[in-house]
């Protein structure tokens, strides 16, 4: 139970971050997800709910702060923390290069949904081509940021002696 209240309060800490400090380290005008990347390797540590609950709670934390639209960030997030959950268990956990291919796939997927929801919703998407390239860059960043926080991550929770 404490390592999911810790798993909360990084997600809380960083979208603090996120929001706010990570603005000023943009590369190429890219900032990369960390959010994603925490709920990737939280849902890949846990199981299928309690990544589906960490989904909606980063999800929601995004629609409220940054989204004119309410909603399409919790069931992004959502599915994501849950379909990575339930796969975790049959995983080799100890492999980091599962963590990386689940961001990448991760990050694929949330600018997919993203974007096929916002047509349907009949939003005009311009520069799309332009946007194309920062996805593109953005995918690669959270893909190599992955093995960084992950080893941040596990570091930290064996000094807690979370499990």
């Amino acid at each position: 139970m404490k390592k999911i209240f810790a798993m909360i309060a990084i997600i809380l800490i960083n979208f603090i971050f996120q929001t706010s400090l990570y603005q000023f380290v943009s590369i190429f005008g890219v900032i990369p997800n960390i959010s994603l990347i925490l709920l990737v390797i939280f849902s890949m540590i846990t199981n299928g709910i309690v990544g589906g609950s960490l989904g909606l709670l980063t999800g929601l934390l995004y629609d409220m702060m940054l989204q004119e639209i309410f909603g399409i960030y919790t069931l992004i997030y959502f599915v994501i923390g849950a379909l990575i959950g339930s796969f975790s268990e049959e995983l080799n956990r100890e492999n980091y290069m599962l963590y990386g291919t689940a961001t990448l796939l991760s990050t694929i997927f949330m600018h997919l949904s993203f974007f096929i929801i916002l047509f349907f919703l009949k939003y005009r998407i311009d520069y799309s081509y332009y946007i194309l390239g920062k996805i593109v860059l953005e995918i690669v960043l959270n893909t190599i940021l992955t093995f960084f926080v992950l080893k941040f991550i596990v570091s930290l929770f064996s000094k807690l002696n979370y499990k």
